[in-house]
C-alpha cells in the first residue's frame, strides 16, 4: 500500500545496444491478452491473476534487456509466465486440492499450443474476410462488426429476413472452410 502522494520509481532495464523501451513496451501490450489466458489456464482466482500478471509484466520489464529484437517474444514471455504461475500455486502446496508439478506444466504446454492455434486461426480468419466479395463483407461487418440485429439487417439491405440469415449461415460456412484449408497449407490445422 502506498501513502497518497507517493511516486513510484520504475528502473529501467540494464542498457543493451540494441535494447529499445518503446518496442519492449509494445510486446509486452500486444501480448496482454495471450499472457493473461496463459495465467487464467492455471489459476483459478481473478484476483491471482491479476497478481500473477502484475509480476509477470515486472519481471518483463526489468529482464528486457536480455531480449533479442526479432526473436520470439511470446516464447520468452510464456516462459517467465509459466514460472511466475507455477511459483504462486507452490505458495498453496499445503492445500489438498493442488496439483502436482507436472500436471500443471502438462496444463501450461496445452494452453500455450491452444493460444498459438488461437492466433493462426485468428490471422487465417482475417485473410478470408479480406476474400470476401463486397456485399459478403458489408453483410458480415453489419452483423458482427456492427452487432446489427437479422432485422436490422434486413431493413438496411432491403431483403427478407429469412435471406439474411441464409447468407450469413452460408457465408460462415464458407469463412470455416477458408480458414481450414488456410491453416492446412501452413500445416497449422489441428
Amino acid at each position: 500500500m502506498f501513502a497518497f502522494g507517493a511516486t513510484l520509481a520504475f528502473q529501467s532495464p540494464k542498457p543493451m545496444q540494441d535494447f529499445n523501451p518503446t518496442q519492449l513496451v509494445g510486446l509486452i501490450a500486444r501480448h496482454q491478452t495471450r499472457l493473461r489466458g496463459l495465467v487464467r489456464c492455471l489459476l483459478v482466482r481473478p484476483a491471482d491473476v491479476d497478481d500473477v500478471l502484475q509480476e509477470i509484466n515486472a519481471v518483463l520489464w526489468e529482464k528486457g534487456y536480455e531480449f533479442r529484437l526479432g526473436s520470439d517474444f511470446w516464447a520468452w514471455a510464456s516462459q517467465i509466465a509459466r514460472f511466475k504461475a507455477l511459483n504462486h500455486i507452490r505458495k498453496f502446496s499445503r492445500d489438498r486440492l493442488v496439483f502436482d508439478d507436472t500436471f500443471l506444466n502438462d496444463l501450461a504446454d496445452l494452453a500455450c499450443r491452444r493460444l498459438e492455434q488461437s492466433d493462426d486461426r485468428r490471422e487465417a480468419l482475417v485473410k478470408c474476410l479480406n476474400e470476401l466479395p463486397p456485399a459478403q463483407r458489408q453483410l458480415i461487418d453489419l452483423r458482427y462488426t456492427g452487432g446489427h440485429a437479422i432485422e436490422s439487417i434486413a431493413q438496411i439491405i432491403g431483403r427478407p429476413h429469412a435471406s439474411i440469415r441464409q447468407t450469413l449461415y452460408r457465408i460462415r460456412q464458407s469463412l470455416l472452410a477458408c480458414i481450414e484449408s488456410k491453416l492446412e497449407a501452413d500445416g497449422d490445422f489441428s
